[in-house]
C-alpha cells in the first residue's frame, strides 16, 4: 500500500520529547522512516519517535502499550515503549499521541523467506504463550472490523464466525497486524517486532490464522502451503490452540481477515485519502481471493 500518514515532525515535539523523556535533541537530526498508513516514525540517534492520529485516544494507546510490555518480557524483539517522567508511555502534543521507542537497525522481513516465515511464526507462539493468562481488561476502544462490502458479503460466514467466538471463550491479548510490514529483520532472524497500535482480545487461533496467511505469502498462495508452514513451525513452537485450525477453520479465519482488510481499503477511500491504481488493483485481488477460499 502508498497510503502513508503525511505527519511531520515539528520542532515543538521535538522539544517536548526531549524534556519529558529525557533525550538529547540539540542538533537533532531527524531521519523519517519507511511505512506509517496512520503514523508517522522519526529517528532520533537511537530513539523513535512515533506520532500518531488526532483521533486515536491516550488510554486505547496506554492499553496497547501494556501488551507491548507484557510481550518485551517474553523475548527482545518485542518492543516496549519508554517511559517519560511521570510513568507514561503517551503524550500529546499539537492533539496528537507522541510515543517514544528503542531504535533497531534492520530491514523490512520477508514473509517469503523461509527463515524469516519460521522464526515469525516461533515468536508468535511465544508471545500467545506468554500472555495467554494475561488480563489487562478490555481495551478503551473495542476493535472495529469496519461495514461489510458487497463484494465481501457473506452471510455463510457470518454464521460461521458467530459458532467459532461461542466455542472459543479463551481470550487474551493479541497483537493485531502480525505482518512482514510491522517486523524488522537482521539476516534470517526477526530482530524486531513493532506497531501495537491494533492490540486487542481474542482467541489466539484468530490472530495464528490471519498471520498464517500474511506469512505465507498470502495472495500470491491461495494454495495455503506457506500458510500451513507458518502454522507447522507455530505449533512446535508450542503455540496455543493449533490442533483446532483444520482447513475449515483456517479458510474461514483468513476471509474474515481479508474482510477486514477490504472494509479497511473502502473507509480510506471514503475519508478521501489517496489510493493509487496499484492499491485499488490489490484490494481487488484481496476479494478475489475472499471468495476463492470459501469452504
Amino acid at each position: 500500500m502508498t497510503v502513508y500518514a503525511d505527519i511531520p515532525l515539528t520542532a515543538e515535539i521535538v522539544k517536548v520529547v526531549a524534556d519529558r523523556f529525557g533525550i538529547e535533541a540539540s542538533g537533532y537530526d531527524a531521519t523519517r522512516l519507511h511505512g506509517g498508513e496512520e503514523s508517522a516514525a522519526y529517528r532520533l540517534d537511537d530513539h523513535v519517535v512515533r506520532i500518531g492520529p488526532r483521533w486515536r485516544g491516550d488510554p486505547q494507546v496506554e492499553w496497547c502499550h501494556a501488551v507491548a510490555a507484557r510481550a518485551a518480557a517474553a523475548a527482545p524483539q518485542f518492543l516496549a515503549p519508554l517511559h517519560d517522567r511521570d510513568g507514561r508511555t503517551v503524550i500529546r502534543v499539537d492533539g496528537r499521541p507522541v510515543t517514544v521507542w528503542p531504535y533497531v537497525a534492520g530491514r523490512w522481513a520477508d514473509d517469503r523467506h523461509p527463515a524469516h516465515r519460521r522464526h515469525a511464526a516461533e515468536l508468535l507462539a511465544r508471545f500467545h504463550t506468554a500472555l495467554a493468562t494475561t488480563d489487562l481488561g478490555p481495551p478503551p476502544a473495542p476493535r472495529a472490523w469496519g461495514v461489510t462490502p458487497s463484494e465481501v458479503a457473506d452471510v455463510d460466514l457470518d454464521a460461521w464466525l458467530a459458532d467459532f467466538d461461542r466455542r472459543h471463550p479463551p481470550r487474551q491479548p493479541l497483537h493485531g497486524d502480525y505482518y512482514a510490514g510491522n517486523t524488522l529483520a537482521d539476516g534470517d532472524r526477526i530482530a524486531a517486532v513493532l506497531d501495537w497500535d491494533e492490540s486487542y482480545v481474542g482467541p489466539p487461533q484468530r490472530e495464528a490464522a490471519h498471520a498464517a496467511w500474511e506469512w505465507g505469502d498470502g495472495l500470491n498462495d491461495v494454495t495455503l502451503d506457506g500458510a500451513y508452514e507458518f502454522l507447522d513451525a507455530y505449533a512446535a513452537a508450542g503455540g496455543p490452540g493449533t490442533a483446532r485450525l483444520d482447513d475449515l477453520t483456517l479458510r474461514q479465519l483468513i476471509r474474515e481477515r481479508l474482510r477486514w482488510e477490504v472494509a479497511w481499503a473502502h473507509g480510506v477511500a471514503e475519508r478521501g485519502e489517496r489510493r493509487d491504481a496499484d492499491d485499488q488493483a490489490y484490494t481487488r485481488r484481496q476479494a478475489d481471493a475472499f471468495w476463492q477460499l470459501r469452504p
